[in-house]
Parts: C-alpha cells; sequence; structure tokens
C-alpha cells in the first residue's frame, strides 16, 4: 500500500533543508581540498597532509553530524531537539544521495590518507579508528540510539 503526502503534509525542517541544494556538495568537496592544500603547503607531504584532512574532517563531522541534536530554527518549536543532524538528514529516510556522500566521503578520505607516501609516518590505526567510528554512527541500526546513555539528553 502506498501511502501519499500532500504538500501539507510535507515536514519541511529547515536545519537539513538546505543540503537539498546542488552547490552544497561542490561547495563541501570544495573545502575539503583547499584544507589539503593549506596542510600540504605546510607539511610539504601530501600524503600526511591528506591524514590530518581526514583526522580534522572526522573529528568536525562527528561533531556536527551525530553529537549535536536539536535545530537552530526557532520554527521548530523543539520538535527535532532529541534528533541529531544525520537524523534529521532527508526526513529520517536512509539510502538517500545525501546520505550517501555524507558515507563515501570518510571512505575516500581514508583511502586517500592511506595511500601514498611513507607508511612508517602514517597513522594508519588512527585513520582506521577515525573511519569506523564515522561508518558505524551512520548504520541505521544506531538510528536514534545512544550508546551508554551518552549524549542521551
Amino acid at each position: 500500500m502506498t501511502v501519499r503526502r500532500t504538500v501539507s503534509e510535507v515536514d519541511v525542517n529547515k536545519n537539513v533543508n538546505w543540503l537539498s541544494y546542488p552547490s552544497v556538495w561542490t561547495w563541501y568537496l570544495a573545502l575539503i581540498v583547499l584544507g589539503w592544500l593549506g596542510i600540504s603547503a605546510l607539511l610539504d607531504d601530501a600524503g600526511l597532509a591528506w591524514t590530518y584532512v581526514h583526522l580534522v574532517h572526522g573529528v568536525v563531522t562527528y561533531y556536527v553530524l551525530h553529537w549535536l541534536k536539536g535545530s537552530p530554527n526557532p520554527e521548530d518549536q523543539g520538535k527535532y531537539e532529541a534528533l541529531t543532524f544525520w537524523e534529521q538528514v532527508d526526513n529520517e529516510a536512509y539510502g538517500t544521495r545525501n546520505r550517501k556522500i555524507f558515507t563515501v566521503v570518510p571512505v575516500v578520505l581514508f583511502v586517500l590518507a592511506t595511500h601514498g607516501t611513507d607508511f612508517r609516518k602514517q597513522p594508519l590505526g588512527l585513520n582506521l579508528v577515525v573511519v569506523m567510528v564515522l561508518l558505524i554512527a551512520k548504520l541505521p541500526a544506531l538510528h536514534k540510539v545512544r550508546i551508554f546513555g551518552i549524549n542521551k539528553y
């Protein structure tokens, strides 16, 4: 049975609605590349620069996507205060373009961070921990789950 929604029933979450604009992903990827260019200019080591970009990206995206809850928009009147940004994306639907991009980018950064230069300098374990934490946090089985009650309130 297919449920049809009218326009008045569609939930418009302004906190995550901006992800539907096509230029968002261009800016997101451009910021990552610009971060790599800046760090590689300082380090003079492209492979290690990808590691730093991957680690910074991992920490920032974990905090923004999987830790912060609610919506800064006062019009929501607390409707989303129990949901993280990741849980609000695409009205809680999985398998969408936005969720796929948010999942693929850490994997690509992991590959870039662990491929290339001298493996004795690359912290493979740290890169692996970051990508695994990000991927596990995005699993549908962990939707609205707070492990050990952390970040429950």
